[in-house]
């Protein structure tokens, strides 16, 4: 062997060493990276396990209010008595069957609506109190289901039922301001409404959105000009379903029913509104789908001035009914225009009717 061959066989097997070496510290390496994200693992284990703890947060006790929902309203040629509802708050978490709200009813106030000239004792009436001959009626005049007559006493304070049944009792009429007084435990609390000014439609159509027979009441109108005008649209549908019955009993708001003429004082402006859902619900007949309309449906729309602290409430209502609870809903407590730490609205509302049927 040579010399140039020993140092090629010295130079190949200093090769080989340094090449199991750097196998060798490469292995080691991964042994090392294993361990470490083994340890890792296993400290995020024993972290999230250590987290785990359990809390017990003790709720305050909560104490109820009052809570007074009460509308007179007038369609300027007739006007509607005032009703008055009145119940206590509950807390979050209270039992919600039809027994534990039937007991939030509160009973035995006095309730008085005055205009200036002439004022009103309400009285209480309990649709369980009255005869079977009857009740249908006054639950159809209140807007209440038929159907849950057996099932639920609804009670609401109104002009004597006497009073009622002639005629001869307040109504509400445009232009007027109401005030409302309750008295209840030892307590008072008072409020004032207006019926403002009527704001009839130019006029209303229906228009296909979806699948050529679905779509939304569409309407036409001119805000007066001055602003501080607020509206609120209800609708429903008296076409008949395949029980012989209309398909909604009363008149019902979409989401979003209120709004205020901040953007369009004084202009004429087309909107369109959705169709609204009652808050016990309602079953589509076949071809239907939530929130519109369908070919076919004779809709009777109520188109409402309303004066700006019913705006305001309505709106924000709306929007903490609409979150549904959710904890990333921006927080928003619902405004009252009553005095003496009630909860609730007393709602004027001046009212316009008009019909529209659905059709290409």
């Amino acid at each position: 062997m040579n010399a140039f061959q020993k140092m090629t066989k010295t130079k190949n097997n200093l090769t080989n060493r340094e090449s199991n070496a750097n196998a060798l510290i490469g292995f080691i390496r991964t042994l090392f990276a294993i361990r470490e994200r083994k340890l890792l693992y296993t400290f995020f284990l024993f972290a999230l396990f250590s987290c785990e703890k359990e809390i017990n947060i003790k709720i305050p006790e909560y104490e109820p209010k009052l809570v007074i929902e009460g509308v007179i309203e007038s369609s300027g040629v007739t006007g509607a008595p005032p009703i008055v509802i009145l119940t206590k708050s509950s807390a979050y978490f209270e039992e919600t069957d039809l027994n534990a709200i039937q007991n939030l009813f509160v009973h035995d106030a006095i309730v008085t609506v005055e205009d200036g000239n002439t004022t009103s004792t309400l009285e209480e009436l309990c649709l369980n109190d009255l005869d079977s001959t009857i009740a249908p009626l006054v639950a159809s005049y209140f807007g209440i289901n038929e159907q849950d007559l057996s099932t639920f006493n609804y009670c609401v304070y109104t002009v004597p039922f006497v009073d009622l049944i002639s005629g001869n009792h307040l109504k509400g009429e445009v232009g007027k301001t109401y005030k409302l007084t309750v008295e209840s435990e030892g307590n008072t609390y008072t409020a004032s409404t207006e019926i403002p000014q009527l704001v009839p439609l130019d006029s209303v159509w229906f228009e296909v959105q979806i699948q050529d027979t679905l779509g939304f009441a569409w309407a036409r109108m001119t805000d007066p000009t001055g602003r501080g005008n607020a509206y609120r649209w209800f609708a429903k549908r008296i076409t008949l379903d395949a029980n012989g019955e209309p398909k909604d009993d009363n008149f019902i708001a979409p989401f979003g029913s209120a709004f205020n003429d901040e953007f369009v004082d004084g202009v004429s402006f087309d909107f369109a509104y959705d169709r609204g859902h009652p808050p016990t619900g309602h079953e589509n007949e076949p071809g239907e789908v939530d929130h519109y309309y369908k070919i076919g449906d004779t809709i009777v729309v109520k188109f409402t001035t309303i004066d700006n602290d019913v705006y305001e409430y309505m709106r924000l209502y709306e929007v903490q009914i609409n979150s549904n609870g959710s904890p990333f809903a921006s927080p928003a407590n619902v405004p009252t225009n009553i005095e003496g730490g009630a909860l609730g609205l007393w709602a004027g509302y001046g009212a316009t009717y008009d019909t529209l049927f659905a059709v290409k």
